[in-house]
């Protein structure tokens, strides 16, 4: 168990602790003082915390304040202070609390003074407690809740763990801890005990048996979250419809609520730094493809590469191509579309100008290997039985493959020419396939969207 993980799912209905307040700020020795008895060795790591805590503080914290931030964040086993009074916080003896108070004061008051931060961040167990959430559940944390804005932080302490449960949660009361904490490079956020959350969609399963679980925290004044209150991207993607099944062809297996509300403003989720070929850069980005774990998946076209960037990264990473500008299966030609295919968890990629269609494996992919050889491709589908579609922007058409071991496909829209008619297409780009298999085409020299 790790803080990050240190997650009650019991659902318990306690009382709020809030006496802690009136309680006298002192040096963290004697607020912890009663806490001896408890924890082995505790004025060592007391004195260990005051000697490397961030201090002096730019956010004005006293040395003590400082280090009552850096304990709680040490790990030195089953008796770490973390695991102790998070016990503490989630038992129904409340009156037990009080010899926390003085350590709650201290540790309170060191939060009040640093950043509050407005973004998603996330949290994970290696334990399957996913299920346990449903839509609108209302939900307590009575501990202290130490969470990351980085989802491979997380990623790292769950490891490859199936049926493990990962949190992602659009917070208004996080408090920037990173910096002061024992591991800086965790970028750590606490959330304060008695944090409310609204589950914002019954919990997204995934093909290893884990699930996400999407939560809003509940704003202590107003009780419910504004439209407005939260900054990062994604805010409503794990919304699904009810009673469906269907995964869409170019996204994840999830949707938006019909009552999902626009920020005014976008937010840049992969690239954003000029023009070039390093991992936080794209060159002319053209086809994506958004995963079932939100990784962003985008055809950098003039840097010949296939990029992925995590829900929340803050660079990508090179999983096709990236080896220069050639037809050999280690390379890439200008790739235009990207998808997924989920039977075998590959990419799949419109080589557009090499004229083929290549499949990659998704992770740790050296070379790829050809599906569809001589075809002027430049977009691509997949519907949920498998099936890809491909756009031929040479003979205005846009073929189907049934398998693997197709490659001559069926024409299933245009294939009569190039022309303006509704039989006709006139380079055909992009295509997208709806739950009822209506295939819809990017009609472009024709200025049109086209529904087949």
């Amino acid at each position: 168990m790790n803080r990050f993980g240190d997650i009650d799912a019991s659902f318990k209905r306690l009382t709020p602790v809030y006496g802690f307040r009136s309680a006298k700020c002192v040096p963290i020795e004697n607020a912890l003082e009663s806490i001896v008895s408890q924890i082995d060795e505790l004025p060592y790591y007391i004195k260990t915390a005051k000697k490397y805590c961030h201090f002096p503080s730019e956010h004005g914290l006293t040395r003590d304040e400082s280090a009552a931030i850096y304990i709680y964040t040490m790990e030195w086993g089953d008796t770490a202070l973390y695991r102790v009074l998070n016990q503490a916080l989630r038992s129904e003896n409340r009156q037990a609390l009080k010899i926390w108070f003085p350590y709650l004061r201290l540790f309170d008051e060191a939060l009040r003074k640093l950043p509050t931060v407005k973004e998603v961040l996330w949290r994970g167990i290696s334990l399957d407690i996913g299920r346990s959430f449903v839509r609108n559940q209302i939900v307590t944390w009575w501990s202290v809740n130490s969470c990351s804005s980085s989802v491979n932080v997380i990623k790292n302490f769950i490891g490859k763990e199936k049926n493990s449960t990962l949190f992602l949660i659009e917070a208004v009361n996080g408090r920037k801890v990173s910096g002061y904490t024992e591991f800086e490079n965790e970028e750590e956020i606490v959330l304060p005990m008695g944090s409310q959350f609204r589950v914002k969609s019954d919990p997204l399963e995934q093909s290893n048996g884990s699930y996400l679980v999407h939560l809003i925290e509940l704003d202590n004044e107003e009780n419910e979250l504004s439209a407005t209150a939260t900054n990062n991207i994604l805010p409503t993607v794990t919304a699904s419809y009810e009673n469906s099944s269907f995964t869409p062809a170019r996204g994840t297996d999830v949707a938006l609520a019909p009552s999902v509300k626009w920020s005014l403003e976008g937010t840049t989720v992969a690239g954003g730094h000029g023009k070039g070929r390093e991992l936080n850069q794209l060159d002319h980005p053209r086809g994506l493809y958004v995963h079932d774990d939100f990784t962003i998946y985008v055809a950098d076209g003039d840097n010949q590469r296939i990029m992925a960037w995590p829900l929340g990264a803050r660079q990508g990473q090179v999983v096709a191509g990236g080896n220069g500008c050639g037809n050999e299966l280690h390379q890439l030609h200008y790739p235009s579309d990207v998808v997924v295919d989920r039977s075998s968890d590959t990419l799949v990629i419109c080589d557009w100008r090499n004229r083929r269609v290549v499949r990659w494996p998704r992770h740790g992919g050296k070379r790829g290997k050809i599906l569809v050889d001589n075809i002027d491709c430049f977009g691509l589908a997949m519907d949920d039985h498998g099936f890809l579609y491909v756009t031929d922007f040479v003979r205005h058409e846009v073929r189907r493959f049934r398998s693997h071991a197709d490659s001559q496909g069926t024409v299933v829209a245009g294939g009569h020419g190039i022309g303006n008619r509704n039989d006709q297409l006139n380079w055909p780009a992009h295509l997208f396939i709806d739950r009822d298999h209506s295939l819809y085409i990017s009609d472009d020299y024709n200025h049109r969207v086209m529904k087949w």
